[in-house]
């Protein structure tokens, strides 16, 4: 099975996840690319069995829409079959709250798309509310967390 995951970090903390979520889809035995946002090539979704999108929350609790533009760009972007017939999934890293709501309204921009079963992934806390800054990381135990979730996405 091939897998993309496709994420959008300024701080590198949604890059953390992507990568530990890699670990674990790698041991579970299946084969997976991690690209930025800025490197993510719509037509190559087709060379995939399941796509993962990662994103952090911007204000996600006071918009409660909490996608960031380039995000919803990218994924406006596909064409309405892109991702028909492929599980997809989002996870998302907030410095305060909210980042449900971008997981779940990345999920419905997702199945705009063709998506034909959407999974909630994991949510970690880092960085700091309201600011670019990097802050805190992603702890272990939430990277654990993000590692399990990508070993059970492709079972």
């Amino acid at each position: 099975m091939k897998v993309l995951i496709v994420y959008f970090s300024k701080t590198g903390h949604t890059r953390e996840a992507a990568l530990a979520i890699s670990e674990g889809i790698k041991e579970a035995g299946s084969t997976v690319n991690v690209v930025g946002l800025i490197e993510f090539k719509a037509d190559s979704i087709g060379h995939y069995d399941r796509i993962i999108f990662g994103a952090p929350c911007w204000a996600g609790s006071i918009t409660k829409n909490g996608v960031p533009g380039p995000v919803k760009k990218a994924l406006n972007a596909l064409s309405s079959e892109s991702l028909k017939d492929k599980p997809c999934a989002a996870f998302s890293i907030n410095a305060g709250k909210g980042a449900e709501y971008t997981i779940k309204n990345i999920g419905l921009l997702l199945k705009e798309k063709g998506c034909s079963e959407f999974t909630e992934g994991p949510i970690a806390k880092a960085g700091t509310p309201f600011s670019i800054r990097k802050g805190s990381s992603v702890t272990p135990e939430d990277l654990k967390k993000f590692k399990e979730f990508g070993a059970h996405f492709i079972q």
